[in-house]
């Protein structure tokens, strides 16, 4: 019988954020001075190891520049992820 793993919303936001970082050719350490976060903050939201609270989440969106429909997936994969990280 095969088994399927569930992907951790908190992975699947990070890929989402270093894709739109990498998108927008800024490094971690750019992208966190942009938002007003730690370098480590954003490596460990980047990695999975972390949920973005609602707030970060919004910072983010920000300095990324997303624009409408962009934004309202992010903001959708970051509340999952801060759900996922809080149980």
């Amino acid at each position: 019988m095969e088994t399927r793993q569930r992907t951790d919303p908190r992975e699947t936001f990070g890929r989402a954020l270093r894709g739109h970082r990498q998108e927008a050719r800024l490094t971690q350490q750019e992208l966190a001075a942009k938002a007003g976060l730690g370098v480590r903050t954003l490596s460990d939201l980047e990695r999975g190891a972390a949920g973005p609270r609602p707030a970060t989440a919004a910072l983010l969106c920000a300095a990324l520049g997303l624009g409408a429909p962009d934004a309202e997936g992010f903001h959708a994969l970051a509340l999952a992820s801060w759900h996922a990280a809080r149980r």
